[in-house]
């Protein structure tokens, strides 16, 4: 049980661990008795890992019905869409590119914002029609250019040279081609950035878009009458509401001023991009100064540019990624080892940078929360914070900052116990590292709200809640690593030394 809420103001570290650990307790013990997360000291390459990531796609479903709450699209319970031109939410393929996430992504109504030629693949490959798809990139080329356009999917255009690349790819197409292509311009309003350098898109040197200052953009709209749409992405993690509606604003005046002077409604969708950041200190449904809302950011959008944006003709377009997905994930491993350094408890476990890349590098600003189960997967609690150890969770990796927590207060951790990442359903594995060669752990998915037919709870017994887990994606192999630093030959074999195919069972 809890600990006592009287207790709270004594023991918050505590109240906070024991919450947040028991909400996944009972997936984390339906997931042992399956199997997915083998004991730390189980033989060489055992058929499962000892760490596993996990997806709760129920998490996800309420997240996109909370975006069309306070963004209607027209897709869903008859609602009218909020824009004359209608709304189309897009998912931000590269916060979670799984193909699994994309196909659950399409069944709830979800276009895909691809940073990549091969995003979009994936997401025409789970089904997401071409006209659902926006491609978005720094640095496309014209082969790829021509080609997305080719399948009628947006292209927002980030700089002159790809715009000459469009002009090129334009005279390859015939004229239904041309008609239905949507062209647009990412737009840097240079409002500045927030809290976090990497996440900010909108300051005065971003290596994102079409400058306001400096840049002709309603002459580069007239001498380019295939231009059709308009871009912004002010920032995301880091960056403050209103920031990015007063991005919105910026470039709204721009396309205003566009239609006018051209005397026509040459710009007819605008792509408002993303950004609602993500609370890591907290669970979702907790109110803090952080946890920011999709409705929310429509209140600042709707303070910013009042009703012009949404009853101008607009077909309007979002690019949610990490404020929908990662709530819904959290990531588990085994203790392998524990120690105690300089008076530090350290605990050592199968994740770490390899997953975690922006926590370990900049901790300050990516810090995920950490709870200590038992092996059987029992929450570790404690009734007081008295009872917390400071210590530090560490990863697997080769250098001293491959670290999850650090000087962290939590239960004392002991080997073969389990710890949980929380928050990891964003920017964890599409941003997978190498270094080492470790094994990339399993991906597996799972409903909480039984929001798809024979997938999530199953049934109740007598205390815990059983869940019937899909999986997203096998754990990787040795020789499935070792295939990646191969370099073939004419036979499509290694060149150098053995053939991961030569290694024996145990290590394939």
């Amino acid at each position: 049980s809890l600990p006592s809420l009287q207790a709270v103001g004594t023991a918050m570290a505590a109240v906070a661990h024991a919450t947040r650990a028991h909400r996944i307790s009972p997936a984390l013990k339906s997931a042992l008795e399956a199997g997915l997360l083998s004991r730390a000291q189980s033989g060489i390459f055992q058929h499962e890992p000892p760490a596993a990531q996990f997806f709760d796609y129920g998490i996800f479903r309420r997240k996109a019905d909370e975006l069309r709450s306070a963004f209607p699209d027209g897709r869903s319970h008859g609602v009218p869409a909020l824009s004359e031109g209608g709304v189309l939410h897009t998912f931000a393929v590269k916060a979670n590119p799984f193909a699994s996430t994309l196909g659950e992504a399409k069944r709830l109504g979800l276009g895909a914002e691809c940073a990549s030629i091969v995003e979009v693949w994936q997401a025409l490959r789970q089904g997401i029609p071409a006209s659902d798809v926006i491609y978005d990139s720094p640095a496309k080329t014209l082969a790829e250019i021509k080609h997305a356009l080719s399948l009628g999917i947006y292209v927002n255009l980030d700089n002159l040279s790809e715009l000459e690349k469009a002009r090129t790819a334009l005279g390859y197409m015939n004229d239904d081609q041309k008609k239905k292509a949507r062209i647009g311009l990412r737009i840097n309003p240079q409002m500045g950035g927030g809290s976090i350098a990497a996440t900010s898109t909108a300051t005065k040197t971003s290596k994102f878009g079409f400058a306001v200052e400096g840049s002709d953009i309603v002459k580069l709209y007239k001498d380019n009458d295939f231009l059709n749409a308009i871009h912004v992405h002010t920032g995301s993690q880091g960056c403050p509401l209103d920031l990015s509606a007063q991005g919105i604003a910026a470039v709204l005046e721009i396309a205003e001023t566009v239609n006018k002077e051209l005397g026509s409604n040459q710009i007819q969708h605008f792509d408002i991009g993303g950004g609602v950041p993500a609370d890591y200190d907290h669970d979702g449904d907790l109110r803090t100064g952080r946890n920011y809302t999709f409705s929310e950011y429509r209140a600042e959008i709707d303070k910013a540019c009042g009703t012009a944006l949404w009853s101008q003709g607009f077909k309007i377009y979002t690019e949610m990624g990490r404020s929908l997905c990662s709530k819904m994930g959290w990531t588990a491993s085994r203790v392998e080892a524990v120690k105690v350094s300089g008076g530090r408890h350290i605990a050592i476990c199968h994740v770490g940078a390899d997953l975690f890349v922006r926590t370990a590098y900049q901790p300050e600003n990516w810090p995920h929360r950490v709870s200590v189960f038992t092996p059987e997967g029992e929450p570790k609690d404690v009734s007081s914070d008295s009872e917390l150890v400071v210590q530090d969770v560490a990863g697997p990796l080769c250098f001293s900052g491959d670290m999850l927590a650090t000087a962290r207060r939590l239960p004392l951790i002991e080997e073969d116990d389990i710890i949980v990442v929380h928050d990891t359903g964003a920017y964890t594995y599409s941003m997978h590292s190498r270094y080492n060669s470790r094994l990339a752990p399993a991906v597996y998915a799972y409903w909480s709200d039984s929001g798809r037919a024979g997938r999530g709870r199953l049934a109740t017994g007598s205390s815990d809640t059983i869940f019937d887990f899909v999986k997203v994606k096998s754990a990787e192999t040795p020789g499935d690593v070792l295939k990646f630093w191969e370099a073939p030959d004419d036979d499509g074999r290694s060149a150098n030394y053995q053939k991961s195919t030569d290694f024996p069972n145990i290590l394939r």
